[in-house]
Order: structure tokens, then C-alpha cells, then sequence
């Protein structure tokens, strides 16, 4: 029904909005008027007025879209049933908000799909290498968590710059790694070895540090060249610890017993002779003869002839002989060391620029 209004000056008339049909697609009118059109698969029912609503869940013209989980990111995430929230590659998460990084990405982030941003003190591809300290060397430290400085096999140090010397090192220093030079005064391959006083006797002395002379059991002195004699040794000195080599007028095992027989008869030796007593029994003596006398008691002097005899072998070489003792029974000559005769001689003075020859002439001689 139109609606006339009056007015004073001007008059209109309202008549009832004609609005456009609204346009439903053909598909969509066939939905519910071709009886063929729905089946058990369909997600939409109609209504009396032969309009299509849709189940729960679903949405679109024809009820074909499920409507996905609430809060599901639409672009990243989908849905292939109602309630549903699907990953799309590269996303993952309850809601498919949260990116994938870098497959092998160990410490980093992403902010799009497969990419690696380093945590911070990370670096590399995959965000695997740890950033060392500033101040560690690059080549000589490294490092397995971010800020640290490890040293390298033969470096040390807060920074890894100074050498480390090969282990078992006491007393030496390096100048390169694994290296062990001594210290003055030491020496060895691992300057183990203290160097002793440069007079110390290296067989018989030693030290624990460097210039000092450590005897060893049975020497003595500064140098370690003194030997102990054998405890209670009285009148006897050694060339060996432990030893008791009696002195001139001494004997027994101590060197305790006085051999005086010479001392008793100072004219037994005759022709200005050496007397040695030998024991402490009287009659154990020796006479040491000078040259050109022997016998005994060097009582019987002796001609050029005897003194020097020739010979007239080709084959063999005449040998100086400095001692010779005579027997008269076998007229048998035999060498005598220069050591045998001056063990009871050490003391002579008088007898050292002369040639002494011992003779023992058996009492048949006499």
C-alpha cells in the first residue's frame, strides 16, 4: 500500500522498496531440486524453501569446504575434515604458526621455512660451530661451547699462545711445542738429571742438584776421591773402601802391629841396603840391594860381567830388567815387578833416581 504524506509546499509519495531477485546459481538451485543431487556424502540438508544449510562444521555454496580448527593459521595450516588443522610443508605446531628450520640446523631459529639463524655465540651453515673467546688463538685453541678457549696438543695459556713442553719436563722450558730444554744446570732428555760440581768424581760421587758433590757410600772429600780404609785400620791407608794397605813398619790385619826387626838390627843389610821388616817375627826382613851388590843381605859385590851379561841370539831382543832374583841351587833368573819392590817403599826418598836389585840368596850361598 502507498503512503501519501502532505506537505505544504511539496508532496511525495513512498511506495514499497522493489528489491532484485537474488541470484542463485543453477548448480546450486539443482542441489535441492534435482532429487539426484544429494547423496550420503553430501554436508548440507534442505530446507522448506528448498535452500541448501549446511551441516556443522562445513561451509561453502554447496557445503563442500570443512571449516578447519579454530585458531588454525590459514595460511599455513589446513583441514581435510572439520575440526582439523593440517601442516603445510615447511610449518608444524597445534595451530601450523611455527616454521621447520634448516634440516641438521643444531642451535639456531627460523622466522620462514629451512632457514638456520645462529643463537647467538653459534656460527656456520647449521649453526653447529661455537664461537670461541676473543682472545683465543685460531689456530692454536679451539672450542665446544660458546666463550671457551681449549689449547690444542702442545700449546697452553689463557689465549693459547705459549708453548707447552713435553710432558715429563722437571727442569726445561720450550720454545716450541712439546719441546724441554734445560735450565743451566740440568740435563737429561727430561732435565731430570742435575749437572754435579765440575770437580766431582763421576764414578764415585753424585748430587740432587746442580754444583753440588754427593759422595757414595765408601769415598769422601770434596771431590769424592777418598776412600774410607776399613773401620779400626790404624797405621794403613786404601786405594779402595774398605781396605787396610799397612804403612812402612806396620803390619797385621789392622796395621796395628809395629815390624821393628830392622829398627832392632839397622846393620843386618849390608852395602848401604834397604832393610824391610815383613812381619812381626824377628828374622822376616828383606834387604833391598843397590846396584852392583846381592846376596841376602846384599853382602856379595858384584863384577861388570855379572852385572851386565851379553848374548849373541839373533831371534831374540835383550829386555832391561830392573829386578832379578837369584837362586844359586838353578842359577834361574825371574822378573820382579817395580810394584812388588816399592810396596815396602813408598816412603823412600832417598832410593827414587836408583835402580835397586833385589837378590835372595839361599843359605847355600852363605
Amino acid at each position: 500500500m502507498s503512503k501519501i504524506y502532505f506537505c505544504a509546499a511539496v508532496c511525495f509519495v513512498l511506495l514499497p522498496a522493489v528489491l532484485p531477485a537474488r541470484y542463485v546459481p543453477k548448480w546450486k538451485k539443482q542441489a535441492c531440486e534435482v532429487p539426484t543431487a544429494q547423496n550420503e556424502h553430501s554436508h548440507y540438508v534442505c530446507d522448506d524453501d528448498g535452500e541448501v544449510k549446511c551441516l556443522p562444521g562445513w561451509t561453502g555454496d554447496l557445503c563442500d569446504v570443512p571449516k578447519c580448527r579454530p585458531g588454525c593459521d590459514p595460511l599455513n595450516g589446513y583441514c581435510n575434515r572439520p575440526g582439523e588443522c593440517l601442516c603445510k610443508l615447511g610449518f608444524y605446531g597445534e595451530r601450523c604458526d611455527r616454521c621447520i628450520p634448516l634440516p641438521g640446523c643444531r642451535h639456531g631459529y627460523c622466522n620462514v621455512s629451512f632457514e638456520c639463524i645462529c643463537h647467538k655465540g653459534w656460527d656456520g651453515i647449521f649453526c653447529s660451530e661455537p664461537i670461541c673467546r676473543s682472545d683465543c688463538h685460531p689456530s692454536r685453541g679451539y672450542c665446544e661451547s660458546p666463550g671457551e678457549c681449549r689449547c690444542r696438543l702442545g700449546w697452553a695459556g689463557r689465549s693459547c699462545t705459549e708453548c707447552q713442553v713435553l710432558p715429563g719436563c722437571l727442569n726445561g722450558y720450550c720454545q716450541k711445542p712439546l719441546e724441554c730444554k734445560c735450565y743451566p744446570g740440568y740435563t737429561g732428555i727430561l732435565c731430570q738429571t742435575p749437572i754435579c760440581s765440575a770437580t766431582c768424581d763421576r764414578r764415585r760421587g753424585y748430587c740432587r742438584k746442580p754444583g753440588e758433590c754427593r759422595c757414595k757410600v765408601g769415598w769422601w772429600g770434596k771431590n769424592c776421591n777418598k776412600c774410607y780404609p776399613y773401620p779400626g785400620c790404624v797405621n794403613g791407608d786404601c786405594n779402595r773402601p774398605w781396605e787396610c794397605n799397612c804403612r812402612l813398619g806396620w803390619g797385621g790385619l789392622l796395621c796395628d802391629e809395629p815390624l821393628d826387626f830392622c829398627d832392632k838390627n839397622p846393620s843386618i843389610c849390608q852395602n848401604d841396603a834397604k832393610c824391610i821388616s815383613l812381619t812381626k817375627e824377628d828374622g822376616s826382613y828383606k834387604c833391598l840391594c843397590r846396584e852392583g851388590t846381592r846376596g841376602r843381605n846384599c853382602e856379595i859385590i858384584m863384577n861388570p860381567s855379572m852385572m851386565y851379561p851379553t848374548t849373541t841370539l839373533s831371534t831374540t831382543k835383550s829386555t832391561p830388567i830392573s829386578n832379578v832374583t837369584l837362586t844359586s841351587s838353578t842359577m834361574s833368573t825371574s822378573l820382579t815387578t817395580d810394584s812388588e819392590i816399592n810396596e815396602f817403599g813408598n816412603n823412600q826418598t832417598d832410593l827414587e833416581d836408583q835402580s835397586l836389585i833385589n837378590h835372595d840368596i839361599d843359605n847355600e850361598t852363605r
